[in-house]
């Protein structure tokens, strides 16, 4: 897979170079350079302003199938929400650490969203409350084992696999193995997705990223 990273920096941020060493940095989108890419990392760095914007258009213009993941130096809802209405992805800290960055680069791959853990929590908040449904929640985890339902709900709420590791007494490593699982069994692509499924408000398995991504700017439009 190759990585491009647009970014105006001078040297690669270390945990972007850990996560994907093969990666390449350019400072402005040329067809030429971004047309073997399938993911697309934009920096919206603060003293650029709104330059990132441009950049996600002219990647999806001359690309229309790549996915493009915004990584910001101050990230916040109402630049989370700009992201997606331009048709990105995925939208993080650009400092983020290395196995956050390869955990994102697997869920956009796989067709998922992903959001800043507090804009991804602040968003399952507002698309889940008032609709506990616990019976329906009980049949959708029924074929999973009791660990793995521990997890799911824990990463329904939108926690880090480092918080449902503390919250659980289990490793990291554990919890990535049974999200795995889970998402496997139930067929979800990611954390809101599944909040959203054991909600009722999606069918396992038929819920694209365009929906997603819809469910994401509704939400988070009614807040803003």
């Amino acid at each position: 897979m190759n990585h491009i990273f647009i970014t105006t920096l001078k040297q690669s941020v270390e945990s972007w170079l850990k996560a994907f060493p093969q990666l390449t940095t350019i400072a402005d989108v040329v067809s030429a350079d971004v047309a073997g890419a399938s993911i697309i990392w934009v920096h919206a760095q603060m003293e650029q302003g709104y330059q990132w914007r441009k950049h996600v258009q002219q990647i999806l213009t001359l690309l229309p199938s790549a996915k493009v993941v915004v990584l910001s130096n101050n990230p916040e809802q109402a630049e989370a929400m700009q992201a997606l209405e331009l048709g990105a992805v995925g939208y993080l800290h650009a400092y983020a650490h290395q196995q956050v960055l390869q955990e994102v680069y697997s869920v956009v791959s796989h067709g998922g969203v992903w959001l800043g853990r507090d804009v991804l929590k602040h968003l399952i908040t507002l698309t889940t409350q008032g609709h506990s449904q616990p019976d329906a929640t009980e049949e959708i985890l029924e074929g999973l084992t009791k660990r793995e339902r521990e997890v799911a709900l824990e990463a329904a709420k939108g926690n880090s696999n480092k918080e449902i590791a503390r919250a659980l007494s289990i490793s990291e490593r554990t919890v990535k193995a049974h999200l795995t699982s889970v998402f496997d069994t139930l067929k979800v692509r990611d954390r809101l997705h599944l909040a959203l499924v054991l909600q009722g408000k999606s069918s396992q398995g038929h819920f694209s990223e365009e929906n997603l991504k819809k469910v994401s700017l509704n939400k988070l439009r009614l807040n803003s």
